[in-house]
């Protein structure tokens, strides 16, 4: 597996991405779960809003259920409930344009009704993350939440996943005081 490393910059500061090239088969566990969930997505024309929320509450179900319910978890929800603007919640997902190639316009879709909708879809979206068994708990996460930097990436560009990148990031800081650094 080929990878390369970029350094990119922008207003939310410096930021150093590692690309990845291979086949199918060499691709780490995270990114075979991520593509599986980002196709599942992208095939039932889900509203980024309602992607964000359902990936976040899997997430969350998931990292409850090991470390119990905690305060972090709820005001991380409500971090990412408010984090789009009206005007890019109800875009479709797709993919990521590759370099060179015309952006294509963002399409819109009606999101599902809440909070029965979210529930539904975060459901089918854990089933989707048993099916393709992940190997450990932390590539099932990080599978989630390179899904969640793709589809903002996708639909609002690459300085919106910065932003969210760094809410991530806060959240993890979170993470890591009370779980004694097992999580990343």
């Amino acid at each position: 597996m080929d990878s390369y490393i970029r350094t990119h910059v922008n207003r939310t500061g410096r930021w150093i991405r590692k690309h990845l090239r291979g086949s199918e088969e060499e691709r780490p566990e995270q990114i075979r779960v991520g593509d599986e969930i980002m196709q599942f997505l992208i095939k039932r024309e889900t509203s980024l809003a309602d992607a964000l929320e359902a990936l976040t509450t899997v997430m969350l179900h998931v990292l409850s259920a090991k470390y119990g319910k905690r305060d972090e978890f709820f005001r991380f929800f409500e971090q990412v409930s408010s984090f789009l603007e009206s005007t890019e919640r109800d875009q479709a997902i797709g993919l990521i344009p590759l370099p060179g190639t015309a952006k294509v316009q963002p399409r819109t879709v009606t999101m599902v009704e809440r909070p029965e909708g979210i529930l539904r879809l975060a459901t089918e979206v854990g089933e989707l993350i048993t099916k393709c068994g992940p190997k450990s708990l932390q590539d099932g996460l990080n599978a989630l939440t390179s899904t969640m930097l793709t589809v903002i990436e996708a639909a609002c560009g690459r300085e919106r996943a910065d932003e969210f990148d760094l809410l991530l990031r806060g959240f993890s800081t979170e993470m890591h005081g009370f779980a004694g650094g097992r999580v990343q």
